[in-house]
C-alpha cells in the first residue's frame, strides 16, 4: 500500500470515529458560523491602526479586537464541542499540512530554499558596504527572502517540521538511517 493510501485510509478512519460522536443539527451549523466571524476583527483592526487616530483609542480599539476575537473563537471551540473541534481542524489543515516524506529532488530545492535567504542575510550587510547602489530598496527583496523561507518548510516536508522542532528540544537526539 503506498504511502497516499495509508494516509487516506488514516484520514476516513479518524472521520468516521469522529463522525460517530460529531455534533449535529444547530450547534454544528452555529460552530462553523463562528469560526470564521472570529477572523473578522483582524480586518477591521488594519485600517484602525493605519489610519491615523490618537494612539489611546488604537490601543483600545485594538483590544477590544484582540478579546472579542479570543471569545468567538472560545465560543465556536465551546460550541463544536472536543469531536467538533477535532473534525474541523481536521478538515482545514489536512488539506495545507506538508507531505511527510518528500522525495530527493524536491528535498534538495527545499533546502535550497531554505538556506539562501539565511546566506542573503549574512551577506546584505557586506553587499552595502562594497555596493552601496546595489541594495536601495531591499524590502522587496526581503519580503521575497521571507517568503521562499517560509515556502521551503512546506517544501522540505512533515519530517523537516520534526527536526526544526527538535532543535528546541534539549533532550532530542539525532539517530541515523
Amino acid at each position: 500500500m503506498s504511502s497516499v493510501t495509508l494516509q487516506e485510509a488514516t484520514m476516513a478512519r479518524e472521520i468516521t470515529s469522529v463522525a460517530a460522536v460529531l455534533p449535529t443539527g444547530w450547534r454544528l451549523r452555529l460552530g462553523f458560523v463562528l469560526f470564521p466571524l472570529a477572523l473578522i476583527p483582524y480586518g477591521l483592526l488594519s485600517p484602525i491602526v493605519f489610519h491615523g487616530l490618537p494612539v489611546t483609542t488604537v490601543a483600545t480599539l485594538v483590544g477590544i479586537g484582540v478579546i472579542l476575537q479570543k471569545v468567538l473563537f472560545v465560543s465556536a471551540i465551546a460550541v463544536l464541542g472536543k469531536p467538533g473541534f477535532a473534525f474541523l481542524k481536521q478538515r482545514l489543515f489536512n488539506r495545507i499540512a506538508p507531505q511527510k516524506e518528500v522525495g530527493p529532488t524536491r528535498y534538495k530545492i527545499g533546502l535550497i530554499m531554505f538556506c539562501l535567504p539565511i546566506v542573503e542575510g549574512f551577506l546584505e550587510p557586506y553587499a552595502g558596504q562594497v555596493a552601496p547602489d546595489l541594495v536601495k530598496d531591499r524590502f522587496w527583496v526581503d519580503a521575497l527572502m521571507d517568503v521562499m523561507q517560509i515556502a521551503s518548510v512546506f517544501v522540505l516536508g512533515g519530517n523537516f517540521w520534526d527536526k526544526l522542532r527538535a532543535l528546541f528540544v534539549r533532550d532530542a537526539c539525532v539517530i541515523f538511517p
